[in-house]
């Protein structure tokens, strides 16, 4: 038995290695493309919300900063599952992003904040969903 193992012992462990680092990789770009789905369907639902509810703030109209955001980031997503060159991935982030810091900014308001308590826990789906696209973003 104790040859047996030997003999079969470093063949099963090198495949096993290579079975972890082939998951490890399969789930690092299935998580990315999870996340980007999941930013996706939070900011098109944030999107249609406001532009349900109404949406006026001392700086502008904050749905034409959500619909932005959710554009970017139904582009982003549509990258990441299309597996795109890191180049343009990275261009659409960058478009995610910058939409993301100017509705955070617009909602950030302290009049908007007083008066939308609601618009502002939805957003909350929204902000977990982008913290996870940039996290898989620097996994990458």
């Amino acid at each position: 038995m104790n040859t047996y193992l030997r003999k079969h012992l470093l063949p099963l462990s090198g495949c096993a290695v290579v079975c972890l680092l082939t998951a490890c990789a399969t789930n690092r770009g299935q998580s990315l493309r999870e996340s980007a789905a999941r930013l996706d369907d939070a900011s098109s639902h944030f999107s249609s919300q406001l532009q349900y509810q109404g949406d006026d703030s001392r700086r502008g109209r904050v749905s034409s900063d959500a619909q932005t955001l959710a554009q970017a980031a139904r582009d982003f997503e549509h990258a990441v599952d299309r597996r795109e060159s890191r180049e343009n991935i990275d261009s659409d982030y960058h478009r995610v992003t910058d939409g993301y810091q100017q509705l955070h900014t617009q909602l950030a308001d302290e009049g908007y904040a007083d008066q939308n308590r609601q618009v502002l826990l939805d957003f909350d789906h929204v902000t977990a969903a982008y913290r996870d696209v940039e996290a898989g973003m620097s996994n990458r």
